[in-house]
């Protein structure tokens, strides 16, 4: 079968835009820098936890539209479209650590092409980037900026159901190969600068974690006052120039995407001296309710010396098995640092470092079995757990929920006092007194 397409990145996005293409009806060759993963890939093992990937893969391995490669010069060699997804995490400063792509292109460079090839870039990059990565390509091939714009969790879905398409190109010819792909998808396209493109993905990105930092600094003044976050957001939400996707309170945002692009974003205007005052709130306000979270639990059970809390979720969202600055881990921390032993359990993650008398359990009852029980991730599995079948094991009475994802009424009737973000607290506060006492 004739293959017109590579794939250089196996990771969240490489994958799903293999995937992807491969359900558009395409052939996709991929290709990792990581041996290993590109065997277990061949035998149809997906590298993590996503909705749709592993029965995809192996639908598409078996009729030929996905292969994998230990080889760049065989992946690559004798197709036309590269699409680039490696990692670009951020370094301490805040600036994106560009090397992997860099390489990565410079790589291709190498390569004696039977084709003039398209590379696109989908990895999230600060705005110049792809500008710079185009005088690598000069000279045997075209170079265009498409950001992807996929959740974690639903990434083959987004993939197939786009908003809208961005083609970033100085050549409107070197963006259509590209735009091809997606013609039977039916979805608006936007045409622009490459640099344009990547403050597009940047933008967006920083944009939908100001709407989270604003939902939380709404609910934490709805704590203050006695008012209820829920009932305040969804009236803000139904205005249809605000929206009310991104407006749900809990423990922050967190995850290889938004706090690194944010982190991109502010260190390109202060590089370039230019106001960045909404950037640095959102990332404050997003640090400091992970510091609110841990307040509650202490608040809820008084000191947390020698205490056990029990964590429900690690993943940094619900629907992948990903800890990558997960937010949960960092309040599992700062709960350690207070004297407390954690006991935690995720449906996907089952290995991961924790602090020194922390255990990681096998089931949500188990981590259950604590002084207080403090949700962190938005598994439905946690919904449908019965209160009744957890209120037992809870020590102190309490149930901290950092997600918003329990029924209030029913984890009450069970008996336990209910905190949830921007929540009034419910139940018999009496607990929380004793607690506090002691």
């Amino acid at each position: 079968m004739n293959r017109s397409i590579c794939t250089i990145g196996t990771g969240y996005v490489g994958m799903a835009s293999m995937v992807g293409l491969a359900e558009l009806g395409w052939a996709v060759n991929g290709y990792d820098i990581m041996p290993e993963r590109i065997r277990k890939l061949q035998n149809g093992i997906a590298p993590y936890r996503e909705a749709g990937i592993e029965d995809a893969l192996h639908t598409h391995l078996a009729n030929g539209r996905l292969a994998f490669f230990e080889s760049l010069e065989e992946a690559a060699r004798e197709t036309d479209l590269i699409i680039v997804a490696v990692g670009t995490p951020a370094r301490d400063d805040g600036s994106a650590d560009l090397s992997a792509l860099y390489i990565a292109v410079e790589e291709l460079a190498k390569l004696k092409f039977s084709t003039w090839p398209t590379v696109v870039i989908r990895s999230t990059v600060p705005p110049g980037t792809s500008d710079q990565l185009a005088k690598l390509v000069d000279g045997w091939g075209e170079l265009v900026y498409a950001p992807e714009f996929l959740r974690e969790g639903s990434a083959v879905y987004d993939f197939l159901h786009p908003d809208r398409i961005v083609v970033g190109s100085e050549s409107a010819g070197a963006a259509v190969p590209y735009v091809k792909l997606f013609e039977s998808l039916q979805k608006p396209v936007l045409f622009t600068s490459r640099s344009n493109a990547e403050l597009i993905k940047c933008g967006s990105n920083a944009f939908l974690a100001l709407k989270i930092s604003f939902a939380n600094e709404i609910a934490n003044l709805c704590d203050a006052l006695g008012a209820t976050s829920d009932d305040v957001l969804r009236g803000i939400g139904y205005d249809r120039r605000i929206g009310s996707q991104f407006l749900n309170p809990g423990i922050g945002f967190g995850g290889p995407c938004f706090e690194k692009d944010v982190k991109s974003i502010e260190h390109v205007a202060a590089t370039h001296n230019m106001g960045r005052e909404l950037f640095s709130a959102t990332l404050r306000v997003n640090s400091a309710q992970q510091r609110r979270i841990a307040e509650l639990v202490e608040d809820a059970v008084g000191s947390l010396d020698g205490l056990t809390i029990g964590i429900w979720g690690l993943a940094f969202k619900a629907g992948t098995d990903d800890v990558r600055d997960s937010l949960a881990l960092r309040i599992i921390d700062m709960l350690a640092e207070r004297g407390a032993n954690i006991v935690a359990y995720d449906p996907a993650v089952h290995v991961t470092t924790l602090p020194k008398g922390s255990r990681l359990v096998q089931t949500a009852l188990e981590a259950a079995n604590c002084d207080a029980l403090l949700v962190l991730t938005e598994w439905p599995e946690f919904q449908a757990i019965a209160p009744h079948a957890y209120a037992p094991l809870i020590r102190r009475r309490v149930v901290i929920d950092g997600r918003n994802v329990l029924d209030a009424e029913r984890v009450v009737g069970a008996g336990l006092t209910y905190r949830g973000v921007g929540r009034p607290v419910a139940g018999n506060t009496e607990p929380l007194l004793l607690a506090s006492a002691l």
